[in-house]
């Protein structure tokens, strides 16, 4: 990958070119507490320009709402659907690695085999500019041990990797090429001590490591060999606040409800709880009997195609089976 140097005070010029370009800039910012959240903040200029640690919430909460419009129901009983199209363009600053290997994951669920069209047209509307860590966020992370972080490796068009006198930027898309096309005279070539200090990050986080077989880990969940007692226990202490669905940035659970005015509405996207057993997974819809076939049809077949559930509509069904 191609790899460029930006100084400190061109961080907020290259921002501010950005802005111009886009519908949103969402980034890191100061929120309640001083917690550091996603927003928007294309007009409020509160973006932190760098930050320690993580944010509170991953901004996959803009990839994945809690709530979303797919489509208006103009009038159900004439079967008159129109969809609502998500055209703006957004820019993500700061992303840490983690976060943004969450969305790399994320992609397989919605876009392999059957594309999600709403998920996807976001993405292809976006520039994700990441954030590489230069130290730890917790003294017992383990990003570096499952490849996301403390360097992104994928997924991202932009990645800023903190020096001590300023960021070595890598290209990682033609998009991440094409703004900086757009802005080069910001940018200078990286010095070989630059280029030192960047793999010498990397080299912190191996210090006093514990070695942990997380493969081993994920291939027991994965053969479903962990003991009953173990979720028992974990269900126990649930006071279903949501706060995992919330929190967790691969997160992809939801469920959808029909919101109708007499003849008119919308279906809603709603995050729903999904607790994974031994019986696999499971996803709901609250139905009205005045949506027609057509809709359920599609709608299923767009966004829930990641269980086992039968849904009918009128004289039609759909039988979705785990992938």
């Amino acid at each position: 990958m191609k790899r460029l140097f930006i100084a400190p005070e061109n961080i907020k010029a290259f921002i501010q070119a950005l802005k111009k370009n886009c519908d949103e800039f969402i980034a890191p910012k100061r929120e309640h507490l001083s917690d550091v959240v996603f927003g928007d903040t294309k007009y409020d200029g509160a973006e932190l320009i760098d930050y320690e640690g993580i944010s509170v919430i991953s901004p996959r909460a803009f990839l994945l709402p809690q709530t979303e419009t797919l489509f208006e129901i103009k009038s159900a009983k004439v079967c008159n659907f129109v969809p609502v199209e998500d055209k703006k363009k957004r820019v993500f600053y700061g992303v840490r690695p983690c976060d943004m290997k969450a969305i790399v994951l994320m992609k397989r669920f919605f876009l392999d085999d059957i594309v999600d069209l709403p998920y996807k047209e976001k993405l292809d509307n976006s520039l994700f500019i990441v954030l590489a860590c230069g130290k730890r966020c917790v003294s017992k992370s383990f990003c570096h041990k499952i490849g996301s972080g403390p360097i992104a490796r994928e997924g991202f068009d932009l990645q800023l990797i903190p020096l001590t006198g300023g960021y070595l930027v890598e290209l990682g898309s033609k998009k991440g090429s094409l703004v900086i096309g757009k802005n080069k005279k910001l940018f200078a070539k990286p010095k070989a001590a630059d280029e030192l200090e960047a793999k010498g990050i990397c080299g912190h986080f191996l210090e006093d490591d514990k070695k942990i077989d997380y493969k081993k880990l994920a291939k027991l969940m994965q053969e479903d060999k962990i003991k009953e007692a173990v979720w028992e226990d974990i269900g126990q202490r649930c006071v279903i606040c949501s706060g995992c669905i919330t929190l967790c940035p691969t997160c992809s659970c939801f469920s959808i409800a029909d919101r109708l005015n007499n003849d008119k509405g919308e279906p809603l996207p709603l995050q729903a709880y999904l607790i994974r057993r031994k019986g696999g997974a499971s996803a709901y819809v609250i139905a009205t009997d005045a949506l027609m076939p057509v809709l359920r049809v599609w709608l299923a077949a767009q966004r829930l195609f990641h269980c086992t559930k039968t849904i009918s509509a009128g004289s039609l069904s759909i039988n979705l089976m785990w992938m």
